[in-house]
């Protein structure tokens, strides 16, 4: 189940205004991809929460720790060079300098974070985000 990066890539460049901003929350409007997406972040607590408005709009809540930014997201792979990596690379990158963070991962059965990706599952896939904490 591979993810279109454009809605990913505007779901990220609107997150990174919002939390550059400071503000105290953001709504966008709703897409499957895009509530995919909110849970990984939600469940591994990089954002307070989200809440869906109505059927086109949800709205979600930033998380600050004393007026600073708690995490940051970049893309990784784009639609003119996408990046896969198989789990070996995917460990080696991961223990690289310390890294306080997760990958976003598409894979064939969904999305999956690094972490799930590396210890239970043992499968690999497109890179999407980087999220350092």
């Amino acid at each position: 189940m591979y993810l279109t990066n454009h809605s990913i890539s505007n779901l990220i460049s609107k997150i990174n205004y919002g939390v550059q901003k400071r503000l105290r929350f953001l709504i966008i409007e709703k897409d499957y991809n895009t509530l995919k997406l909110l849970r990984i972040l939600y469940i591994n607590g990089v954002i307070r929460s989200y809440r869906i408005l109505d059927n086109k709009k949800v709205s979600i809540y930033f998380k600050y720790f004393s007026c600073n930014k708690v995490f940051k997201l970049s893309t990784i792979s784009i639609p003119g060079n996408r990046t896969y990596w198989n789990v070996n690379k995917l460990m080696k990158n991961y223990n690289k300098n310390n890294f306080s963070g997760f990958y976003i991962i598409s894979t064939q059965r969904g999305l999956f974070t690094s972490d799930k990706c590396i210890l239970e599952e043992h499968i690999s896939g497109e890179i999407l985000l980087k999220i350092e904490v």
